[in-house]
């Protein structure tokens, strides 16, 4: 499967819990031997472990998001008499990826993760102090307005000092 452009991979998830579309997902630190490859959602900003972003909602079947729902009332939520935990989930890991920001971000800003939510913003916005290790998610592709936009952003996960 491809994203918008670029590579998708399929991970594990760590937690049993709904998941928004365009959510920044974390290694699972849970998953001391590494060999299931496991995703979570981030714990807060400039969260360690970047994996990718993912394509489509993550939910029990026959769960419905409509149109233009916060993400917020989605992620994190935990699912009725259905268990997600260890249930494929689909990650864009390189390329141009659709995330949502958590605020209004300017073209070619180094986006990091930004909440809980596994959405992303800059790190002045942030407050992130100068010299600060940040672990990116990409550089955004366009400007956003608010919270809950969806920006384009050129997935590359290198660890940068801010």
């Amino acid at each position: 499967m491809s994203g918008i452009n670029g590579l998708t991979v399929a991970f594990r998830s760590g937690i049993n819990q709904r998941i928004y579309k365009f959510t920044a997902l974390v290694k699972d630190t849970a998953d001391t031997t590494q060999n299931q490859q496991y995703a979570t959602l981030p714990a807060g900003a400039n969260a360690a472990g970047v994996l990718g972003v993912t394509v489509d909602h993550f939910v029990e079947p026959n769960y419905f998001v409509p149109q233009a729902t916060d993400p917020t009332t989605v992620t994190g939520t935990a699912p009725t008499l259905y268990n997600l935990r260890g249930r494929g989930v689909t990650l864009q890991v390189n390329g141009i990826a659709r995330c949502l920001a958590a605020g209004a971000v300017n073209q070619g800003d180094v986006l990091v993760v930004a909440d809980q939510y596994g959405r992303v913003n800059n790190a002045a916005n942030l407050t992130i102090a100068a010299g600060t290790k940040i672990y990116p998610v990409g550089v955004a592709q366009n400007s956003t307005q608010g919270a809950n936009d969806v920006v384009e952003v050129l997935l590359n996960f290198a660890q940068q000092v801010a």
